[in-house]
């Protein structure tokens, strides 16, 4: 009830490097500067699952939460994390975090399935260690940035994220968990944009939903509440001008206080273009240091409650969220319904639509479609590992006009 006025809302800060030293570096310069939990990547598109001790070495376990992000590797990063506990001496009841297990994300991030009913009984085991050896750690994250990032409308997030989450609860009671326990495994990820008011009703909404499925389920009027880790969207993020991104990252992490996320990562402004730079994860905690430390934004429970707009807006998004849900439940669950494309086809006919916009500056993009700075050279970074990619697409709003632009540059080259 009492939100995060307690001790604020967790900054959490990606870490994407391939190098386990160099990881480790930026893990505890973020530590030492303002950060309270780390994401981490393992795995294809991270760090190694055998250098996991590297990438956290001279981290306090039981001081700073870690969420791994393995994809389809969850089970054998889980063993490596369980591993390095008992190696440092770190009883696991004193740890907090989540080790990312998220197969029906894997399955919308790369479209193979063949393995779900394997990893879905990982995933399982994880959690029933977790219930009864690691109370603060979830075993699970129930991932709606793929939805997000293949161009789908909130709504649309919301109602995949209800779809995952019932599925997980389902697999979890009949592995043995209660429904307290199950839902007490789950960790919600949604994408905070620039539009300030949508992702305050989102994360609000979010939680009147899954409260209102956890309800139907039997659980406990505690046991209802939703774990939100927010995170700044990659939709919105331009390569061009990649400065903008700065205000851009700053409203969505203002908009994910505001409405109540747990934890809020802020990607660093120069994500897109590969491996972020020391300067550029400093601005990103720094933004969260600022919102908390001197705009006390934590201090208030639920700022926007009581708003006309913003209550009417949580309602209308709810309802929205809820007849998608319903209907992804009609065609047998999330994984049937993102196996006949039945989620792709949706999510695609809601980008075309907004594509259009774009296209007709009906939704402007400052710095692309609007006053761009066309002599300003281009910001170089390190490449960046490749995402996960098979399944669901990957969209930005800039793509179209970057697409115009990088003719142009190779016309005058």
């Amino acid at each position: 009830a009492t939100g995060s006025t307690v001790a604020g809302w967790d900054v959490r800060q990606r870490h994407t490097d391939t190098d386990a030293r160099r990881a480790n570096e930026a893990v505890l310069a973020d530590l030492e500067n303002g950060v309270t939990s780390l994401w981490l990547a393992v795995g294809d598109g991270g760090v190694p699952v055998t250098e996991l001790a590297t990438a956290l070495d001279g981290v306090y376990l039981d001081l700073a939460a870690v969420a791994l992000d393995a994809g389809a590797d969850f089970a054998a990063a889980a063993d490596a994390w369980f591993r390095l506990c008992d190696d440092k001496g770190v009883a696991l009841s004193e740890t907090a975090g989540t080790l990312g297990a998220d197969p029906l994300g894997v399955l919308a991030r790369t479209g193979r399935a063949d393995d779900l009913a394997g990893h879905l009984e990982a995933a399982a085991g994880l959690a029933r260690r977790c219930a009864d050896e690691a109370a603060r750690t979830r075993a699970l994250a129930v991932d709606a940035l793929p939805y997000h990032e293949a161009g789908g409308s909130t709504a649309e997030e919301l109602g995949c994220s209800l779809a995952t989450g019932v599925a997980y609860l389902r697999e979890l009671t009949a592995a043995g968990l209660g429904v307290d326990a199950a839902c007490a495994q789950l960790e919600f990820r949604y994408a905070a944009t620039a539009d300030q008011f949508l992702t305050i009703a989102k994360l609000r909404a979010a939680r009147r939903l899954w409260s209102r499925v956890a309800e139907v389920c039997g659980a406990s009027p505690a046991a209802r509440a939703q774990r939100q880790h927010a995170v700044t969207s990659t939709v919105m993020t331009t390569r061009r001008d990649p400065w903008v991104n700065m205000l851009r990252t700053t409203v969505a992490g203002l908009s994910a206080g505001v409405g109540g996320a747990d934890a809020v990562t802020v990607l660093p402004f120069d994500a897109a273009l590969g491996l972020p730079d020391a300067f550029a994860r400093r601005i990103a905690r720094n933004t969260q240091s600022i919102l908390l430390e001197e705009s006390h934004l934590s201090k208030v429970i639920d700022p926007a409650g009581g708003s006309w707009y913003v209550e009417r807006l949580t309602d209308e998004l709810a309802r929205a969220a809820w007849g998608w849900f319903q209907e992804i439940e009609t065609a047998g669950g999330q994984a049937a319904a993102l196996g006949s494309g039945m989620v792709g086809e949706r999510l695609a006919s809601t980008w075309r639509k907004r594509s259009e916009a774009l296209a007709h500056r009906r939704e402007p993009v400052t710095g692309v479609s609007e006053f761009p700075f066309l002599a300003e050279a281009p910001v170089e970074r390190e490449p960046a590992p490749a995402p996960a990619g098979g399944g669901l697409p990957r969209v930005r709003r800039d793509e179209a006009y970057e697409a115009l632009r990088a003719r142009s540059d190779a016309h005058l080259a």
